[in-house]
């Protein structure tokens, strides 16, 4: 009997341990599809996606890892310049943090809506999360090469919008700055790469704006490195792009179609509405330059079907942007009325009590008074 008893209570210490040793190891499953699906975020967005739906609805997921499938989805459809649906599931998962305590994943929720709002031109708002994002970072000391990721990424969004606002000058200080931090970290996370793959083709970027065209060929040839380390077809497609840009204005017309038909190929699986309207705009250029005009027309015809396209969906996308901006907004006024009336619900029933006392008082002191008056008859007696 005792031996059965043993028997007994070993199973069940077994399966207790099964119990608690399987979701565990269904978490690292998790973790691990989220690793990899961002890598393909630039690649396979549709992917990603798909893979970050799947964990956000996983009842195994834990509620960190949900949020990370929200920011994954997110950053998905931004990659697809889907920007209604980016906005959508970051504002999610910005609702998905049911507590105040500062960790890295709100930060990189904070800077990925401020991401969508610059990417809408919304700038004040854009600057209201990267704010609010900074201020937590500037609190978060837990883990340095976290603090570096989160400085880098708010830097550069803000380099996107001072570029945007003010000038190429100020974006490139910003852009250095992001640069110093992800090369602390880019050895441990290659993920990094394509952090830096996008920065330096932007600072490329600017730097044809400032007409310093031997720093922009760097710049995009260093984007190149980046992007091939992680096989990035689309950051390589639009580093490819600006060297195009670069031969463009030095004249070589042929050497920029090359370049340019390399980065259609590079990224013909990735279906950026963004890059493939700047390459249609820039073959048809080139090709206008050299005087071929039936391959000037092919291009430009593709450039306009696809600027057709990319205003359409920014105009769904800044419809909802502008419902999501009103609707944050009803509900600040709506907590502020609200504030406002308990206020004055506070003060009506001070006043009420007030008034109660008051009466009290005078009826208190009437009462005294009288019997006051009473004993002084009675002395005269």
């Amino acid at each position: 009997m005792f031996k059965i008893f043993q028997k007994y209570n070993r199973a069940i210490f077994i399966l207790i341990i099964f119990m608690i040793i399987t979701p565990l190891y269904a978490q690292k499953d998790i973790d691990s599809i989220l690793s990899k699906a961002t890598l393909e975020i630039f690649e396979d967005p549709d992917s990603a996606i798909e893979k970050g739906l799947e964990i956000y609805t996983n009842t195994e997921a834990t509620s960190s890892q949900k949020i990370r499938a929200l920011i994954l989805i997110s950053t998905g459809y931004s990659s697809k310049r889907n920007y209604e649906k980016s906005l959508e599931y970051a504002l999610m998962a910005k609702n998905n943090f049911n507590d105040d305590k500062i960790s890295a994943l709100k930060i990189r929720t904070l800077n990925k809506i401020g991401v969508q709002y610059q990417q809408l031109k919304i700038y004040d708002k854009a600057i209201e999360y990267l704010d609010e994002a900074l201020k937590l970072t500037n609190t978060y000391s837990k883990d340095e090469d976290s603090v570096a990721s989160l400085l880098g990424y708010n830097y550069i969004i803000r380099g996107f919008i001072y570029r945007e606002q003010m000038s190429c000058d100020i974006a490139l200080n910003y852009f250095n700055k992001s640069l110093y931090q992800y090369k602390k970290i880019v050895a441990k996370n290659t993920v990094m790469n394509a952090n830096l793959s996008t920065l330096t083709y932007n600072k490329g970027n600017c730097f044809i704006m400032l007409k310093q065209i031997d720093s922009a060929k760097i710049s995009f040839n260093e984007s190149i490195i980046y992007a091939k380390k992680i096989d990035a077809n689309s950051l390589q497609g639009f580093a490819q792009k600006g060297l195009g840009e670069v031969y463009t204005i030095e004249g070589k017309h042929q050497e920029a179609i090359l370049v340019l038909h390399e980065a259609i190929l590079t990224s013909k699986e990735v279906g950026d509405l963004i890059l493939n309207q700047g390459l249609y705009e820039a073959l048809a250029n080139n090709f206008l330059a050299l005087n071929q005009l039936q391959n000037h027309q092919k291009y430009y015809t593709k450039f306009l079907e696809t600027q057709a396209l990319i205003k359409d969906t920014k105009r769904k996308t800044i419809n909802q942007s502008i419902s999501h901006v009103l609707e944050e907004n009803k509900k600040e006024i709506g907590e502020i009325k609200s504030q406002g009336f308990k206020i004055r619900l506070l003060l009506i029933i001070l006043i009420i009590l007030s008034v109660l006392l008051l009466l009290f008082l005078m009826k208190k002191s009437e009462k005294n008074l009288k019997t006051f008056k009473n004993k002084i008859q009675l002395l005269k007696k």
